[in-house]
């Protein structure tokens, strides 16, 4: 009697599985989606880019939207967790680190952050990562600004609002200079750290 391969083993025989894991697909969809937003992440040109056929993203992946989730769980580490313990690791008092948070967090062209928050308003899976990351965002900020001495409420208040301003400095990058963000960042520090 012949017996069969366990799935797993002829997985684990499948070239193209063996070229590229998981991680090579959420690299590229991570790149596409920065640069178009969750309509630029679709199986086909992905597999095209990485030279694979479409058959070996089904090894790592249920469907399209469980590579959409890793995607959201990566721009959470990436662009929230690690800014957070870099910022925290660069050392300086409570007032440098928030100063310093509010010029990381404008270094790039923000198609991330639009194309997240543009998703977010046709996924409800998407719009729930997003609010907690925006929690997790302010919460920080609140943290840093009451560290530094300002009181709890008005701290919230005033990260919260410091917060909003910055996601909105996104939508004019295009007819703002860096220099002119960077003095934009100055004085949302002023402002949440005015006594």
């Amino acid at each position: 009697m012949e017996t069969s391969e366990p799935e797993n083993s002829r997985r684990a025989t499948t070239p193209d599985a063996d070229r590229l894991g998981p991680k090579a697909w959420i690299d590229a969809a991570y790149t596409r989606f920065r640069e178009g937003g969750v309509n630029a992440v679709r199986v086909d040109p992905l597999a095209k880019g990485l030279g694979i056929t479409r058959g070996s993203f089904y090894w790592h992946f249920k469907d399209r939207a469980a590579l959409l989730h890793a995607v959201l769980i990566r721009w959470r580490e990436e662009e929230t967790e690690r800014t957070i313990a870099d910022n925290e690791a660069s050392g300086g008092d409570a007032s440098t680190r928030l100063l310093r948070l509010l010029h990381t967090c404008n270094a790039d062209d923000g198609r991330l952050e639009v194309g997240m928050r543009d998703w977010a308003l046709q996924d409800e899976e998407a719009q729930k990562e997003v609010r907690l990351i925006d929690t997790r965002r302010v919460q920080y900020m609140t943290a840093l600004a009451e560290e530094a001495g300002v009181p709890s409420d008005v701290a919230k208040a005033r990260c919260r609002v410091a917060y909003l301003a910055w996601l909105g400095s996104y939508q004019e990058a295009t007819v703002t200079s860096r220099e002119e963000l960077g003095a934009d960042m100055d004085t949302l520090w002023q402002m949440v750290m005015a006594k």
